[in-house]
């Protein structure tokens, strides 16, 4: 497995802050965190509803565009959004969604496929 420097420093400091004896203790919970996370994404079906936390850099081409457009060609999904500037380069958008989890794990997919998304999350509530 390859791992940018950076991030490896980063991901080394916090689980020696939070107490994991070593590192493969620490990538163990990762993962695990990760499938539980991710899990829904394979097996869940039907109507569901939450929000996705979207961060991108603003700066990159059209990128405001595209979501807004990626977010029009979802009505049946997307039911409301939040705009808030992070920095000058950097903003959040909420996107609030109710609708067919299939369609849910495309849109997700569709927007963590733009250049300029830094990060998306996830996060579905019980009916």
């Amino acid at each position: 497995m390859s791992v940018p420097s950076a991030l490896l420093k980063d991901f080394d400091t916090l689980s020696e802050t939070i107490g994991h004896p070593n590192r493969s203790q620490a990538v163990s919970e990762a993962m695990r965190e990760f499938l539980s996370n991710k899990k829904w994404d394979v097996t869940r079906k039907g109507k569901v509803p939450g929000v996705i936390l979207l961060t991108y850099d603003h700066h990159a081409g059209g990128i405001g565009q595209a979501l807004t457009k990626m977010q029009h060609d979802h009505p049946d999904v997307v039911t409301a959004t939040m705009h808030i500037h992070l920095s000058k380069h950097v903003c959040l958008e909420i996107i609030a969604f109710n609708g067919d989890a299939g369609r849910v794990r495309s849109l997700a997919r569709v927007f963590r496929s733009q250049k300029g998304v830094l990060d998306l999350k996830l996060v579905t509530s019980p009916l």
